[in-house]
């Protein structure tokens, strides 16, 4: 941008640029109309990638038919948002939601939840059930892309075009996904798979998706390979690795594991957490949870988590308690220590549950507009 001190400002706007860097989004929606300079400025390119690269993780959740909630990790602030409604799945790539609902017109949506802007995506006319993903191009960072697979065939949503097009890959028809790990990470897409063995077992790796070469790949196996796990949550780790998260079925045990980069020739997982926890009963007078106790079969809704930056585990979740009746939403930090509550998010009574499929994501709030 231009050095030129504007009018009434006693900063240089290298300076000023500096400061925004580091104002949130929600924030810097309404400094928009501050001035002409401040105008360009966040709606530059250049500014809003950078001012993604240093924004910190939240999570996003969803809250009812189309009211979510956001959680700031740093502040612990809880937003209110609108978005669309009937939501079955969301994609997080750079700020951008892809949106899957619960229809059956196959009907799919991009979403930015802080600028407030959505672009509905029509299906292909061969358009049937299946895997997504969401990333883009590294070439162009905001050459966005939609992949829908299934046994049937692949196809390619590239915004720029705004068409689907087929591409051959047929080997990807042979394993399958759980929705409690898709990744999007650095434009790839990467899930926890499953393929069947001859010997009736599941082979458990993770299969990646390079939507720079538009081809399949398989990254690692899984260290969570036996019966003795509840299936691990996925997260990304520093922007260029995975983690997983596991509970013991039977042991008060947490375990995460991390990668290596992920674009390094061979991935491998190190053990980066390791917790045995004690069981801390709910008094009369506090809502004190037993904590991380059955974190993947009790509760009402998908759990949560990432690694912060101070190296614990922040973990977010509905928990249903059965004697008091309420289902209570709980953001939780796991360290060395132990598990603490953070803070109570929400609560409700069981009566009163709504269906609704209560989905929580990994995600930053960014500046990047939905693509046209």
């Amino acid at each position: 941008m231009a050095s030129s001190i504007p009018s009434g400002s006693l900063l240089p706007f290298e300076l000023v640029e500096n400061i925004l860097y580091r104002v949130p989004v929600a924030s810097l929606v309404r400094f928009k109309s501050t001035c002409k300079q401040w105008y360009a400025l966040l709606r530059d390119k250049r500014f809003i990638y950078e001012h993604l690269n240093l924004s910190r993780e939240g999570f996003i959740r969803v809250h009812d038919h189309k009211s979510f909630q956001f959680i700031n990790l740093e502040t612990l602030d809880l937003s209110c948002l609108q978005g669309p409604c009937d939501i079955f799945l969301m994609i997080h790539c750079d700020g951008l939601l892809l949106c899957q609902f619960d229809s059956e017109d196959n009907n799919l949506a991009v979403w930015n939840p802080f600028l407030r802007q959505v672009k509905w995506i029509k299906p292909s006319s061969q358009c049937r059930p299946g895997t997504y993903g969401f990333g883009y191009d590294n070439v162009s960072r905001d050459n966005y892309k939609i992949l829908r697979f299934n046994r049937e065939g692949i196809e390619i949503y590239e915004f720029k075009s705004q068409l689907w097009r087929s591409i051959d890959y047929s080997c990807a028809y042979y394993w399958y996904t759980w929705y409690n790990c898709h990744i999007s990470m650095n434009g790839n897409m990467y899930w926890y798979a499953g393929r069947d063995t001859d010997n009736s077992e599941i082979e458990i790796f993770i299969q990646c998706f390079d939507f720079s070469k538009e081809v399949f790949r398989e990254t690692c196996c899984v260290p969570f390979a036996n019966g003795d796990w509840h299936s691990p949550l996925g997260s990304g780790f520093g922007g260029d690795r995975l983690s997983l998260l596991s509970e013991h079925k039977d042991e008060k045990m947490i375990q995460v594991w991390i990668t290596n980069k992920v674009t390094d020739e061979i991935v491998s997982w190190s053990k980066y957490f390791n917790l045995t926890y004690e069981i801390v009963t709910r008094t009369k007078y506090f809502n004190v949870f037993p904590p991380g106790l059955s974190i993947f079969v009790s509760g009402s809704s998908s759990p949560i988590y990432c690694v912060h930056k101070t190296n614990r585990i922040m973990l977010w979740y509905e928990k249903k308690d059965h004697q008091d009746e309420n289902i209570y939403v709980n953001l939780y930090e796991i360290g060395g220590d132990g598990v603490k509550k953070l803070v109570e998010t929400g609560r409700q009574r069981l009566c009163d549950e709504r269906h609704v499929r209560k989905l929580c994501y990994v995600f930053v709030p960014s500046l990047v507009p939905v693509p046209e």
